[in-house]
């Protein structure tokens, strides 16, 4: 079935708006399959969509480390909606779904290693948040009392200094 141009935009639109290739597709009235293979052609004429994708939601708001959120949001709800079909379809071949869970997975650490890369101090911050409440954990299990309230009333004040130097 041929498409008129504008499903094409609607489609490219639609994706580079933010919507993983799944919703884009049911977004544009067009088959996955379908979807992926424009896709695909337009990366292969050097429209590559998923650079304009992370660049439009750059410019769409809240800097490089909002995008990132929103896209390793995206990931995560991937994650869960393909676990949630996996538990609910009896009738999936387990070789398929142990191929999409490995793929998928692939694509987390990908991400996550993208996003140390490219977001190096928020990487620090995020390890030196987490030492603090491992700290303070700590703390309150070793020695409860007076002494770990004091300790964890320094750490939240640190943790706003920590904020200013790494946030």
């Amino acid at each position: 079935m041929s498409h008129p141009q504008e499903t094409r935009h609607a489609l490219r639109a639609a994706f580079l708006g933010g919507l993983p290739i799944e919703q884009a597709a049911l977004k544009a009235d067009v088959p996955l399959a379908t979807a992926r293979r424009w896709k695909a052609a337009a990366a292969s004429k050097g429209d590559d969509w998923d650079k304009f994708q992370a660049a439009s939601l750059i410019v769409a708001g809240g800097g490089f480390d909002q995008a990132m959120g929103r896209v390793a949001a995206g990931v995560l709800l991937r994650c869960e909606a393909l676990l949630d079909r996996i538990a609910q379809d009896a009738e999936i071949d387990p070789i398929e779904a142990t191929k999409a869970v490995a793929s998928l997975t692939d694509s987390l650490a990908k991400a996550h290693a993208a996003a140390k890369r490219l977001m190096p101090v928020t990487d620090r911050y995020a390890v030196a948040m987490d030492v603090l409440k491992r700290l303070a954990e700590h703390t309150m299990a070793k020695k409860p009392g007076a002494f770990a309230a004091e300790l964890v009333e320094l750490i939240e004040a640190f943790g706003v200094e920590l904020g200013k130097a790494y946030g």
